[in-house]
């Protein structure tokens, strides 16, 4: 009986305090995967390639759309669109992220969502992708950096 006591207080005080900070975890989570969206629109013209690199662990790993992804390939594919840019390219990209669900359990947190990515030329749509992501987030520190993501294009019933 004694060796259950330990165990009951440690749940009950995760129980009862989690949900005073978890909100805003939740809403720094939130942030975190909206910020990578909107930093690989803007990295066209803000060529900031560090703000990216800032929001992924130093460890991460990712699989998207069957391929493998770790910090250092985005790293790789930054410089090369940041030197196709420099070559005059007019390819830029958009993302959109919705349905953004977070889930916070001490620190990791997980978040789902749809996104959709589109390739433009001068103003001309060159292709879209769509699909569902879970990103897996872990605190370090004070801030939440993305330590696995799947991503996946998503099959659409033809109309």
């Amino acid at each position: 009986m004694c060796r259950t006591w330990p165990r009951i207080f440690l749940m009950a005080s995760l129980m009862l305090s989690g949900p005073a900070w978890a909100g805003e975890d939740e809403e720094t989570v939130r942030q975190v995967v909206m910020a990578e969206a909107r930093l690989a629109a803007m990295f066209p013209e803000s060529r900031d390639a560090a703000s990216m690199l800032k929001l992924y662990a130093s460890d991460y790993s990712g699989i998207q759309d069957g391929e493998v992804e770790t910090r250092e390939t985005i790293e790789q594919w930054l410089a090369e669109y940041g030197a196709e840019l420099d070559k005059g390219s007019a390819l830029r990209f958009l993302g959109a992220v919705s349905n953004l669900t977070v889930q916070i359990a001490g620190p990791i947190a997980w978040a789902t969502y749809d996104y959709v990515f589109q390739a433009l030329r001068r103003g001309e749509l060159e292709g879209q992708d769509r699909g569902k992501c879970t990103s897996l987030l872990r605190k370090d520190a004070s801030a939440w950096l993305i330590f696995h993501e799947h991503c996946s294009k998503t099959k659409h019933a033809e109309r």
